[in-house]
């Protein structure tokens, strides 16, 4: 699976988690918790959402380190394998 349709992927679980409208644009450089408003339980939704849209696995801790869309952009890569 590419780069550009997980980062699509991506951005459209938070914008739907965010609840941000679907013109909003998402960069790597945005802070998930100051930027898009992501507290520690919509981090839980969106990693579980990730997994149902990507199949795929990320475990319990994956979001412990995430800080910017761009973080989490490249975790999610490294587990899918992209």
């Amino acid at each position: 699976m590419s780069s550009i349709v997980i980062d699509g992927r991506i951005s459209e679980v938070l914008k739907e988690i965010a609840e941000l409208p679907e013109s909003f644009e998402i960069s790597a450089e945005q802070d998930l918790k100051a930027d898009l408003n992501i507290d520690s339980l919509k981090l839980i939704d969106i990693v579980v959402q990730v997994e149902a849209v990507l199949d795929v696995e990320l475990g319990d801790e994956f979001s412990r380190d995430l800080v910017t869309v761009g973080d989490l952009q490249r975790q999610v890569s490294e587990h899918v394998g992209a």
